[in-house]
């Protein structure tokens, strides 16, 4: 029975479309050239070598350049996302009308979690955040992270649902046995493990009532 939903927190609470985590991505590579002295075009290829072979770019710099994860974390999310996000009254009246307990799971870090769910007017929804430094700075997709995020709420997979907007980022889920659900990448085949696609978060409503 299903007791817990984790919910990733950018580009699957608001839409991709608004530009904040490809802003995101921009502040890591200007910290990559300006703070690091990287050129441009060896920052874009170890930022995609760190990615493939570490789930984050964060890890690879840390690992390999030691860089310092907080001036890292806060120099990455400083994107302004209040400029870009407001109130969602619907995502409100979705969550209120959810009756299992809920929390964020996400690779960034708690203050930009926080600012997000606050400018979406949702931050009550949500006692607990699961961030970058919660798991030692290893980021999904490395299956650490979803066992320490279990192992701290004390229960089973099976009795947990996990959205995401990252296919890669619900095998891990998926193997321990959690619900998944992929939301903005349209309505394509459902791989071995997505169980349910839409296309916007609240759609969500739907699948919980499938699940009732």
């Amino acid at each position: 029975m299903l007791q817990y939903i984790l919910f990733d927190l950018d580009n699957t609470l608001y839409p991709k479309s608004l530009g904040i985590f490809e802003m995101v991505v921009e502040r890591i590579r200007n910290y990559m050239e300006d703070r690091l002295g990287f050129e441009k075009n060896l920052a874009r290829e170890l930022r995609q070598k760190y990615l493939r072979d570490y789930g984050s770019t964060l890890r690879g710099l840390m690992i390999h350049q030691n860089v310092n994860p907080d001036d890292y974390l806060d120099y990455v999310h400083d994107v302004g996302v209040e400029e870009r996000l407001s109130p969602d009254p619907a995502l409100t009246k979705l969550l209120e009308s959810i009756p299992f307990d809920k929390a964020i799971f996400t690779s960034g870090h708690f203050p930009h979690a926080k600012k997000v769910l606050r400018c979406l007017g949702v931050e009550q929804f949500f006692p607990r955040i699961f961030d970058i430094i919660f798991t030692h700075y290893i980021p999904k997709p490395n299956p650490e992270p979803y066992c320490q995020v279990l192992e701290h709420l004390g229960i089973d997979g099976h009795h947990c649902m996990m959205i995401e907007d990252l296919p890669a980022n619900l095998l891990p889920a998926k193997e321990l046995g959690m619900t998944t659900v992929l939301v903005g990448q349209g309505t394509g085949v459902i791989n071995g493990f997505v169980d349910h696609e839409i296309e916007d978060i609240l759609e969500l409503e739907k699948v919980l009532k499938k699940l009732a």
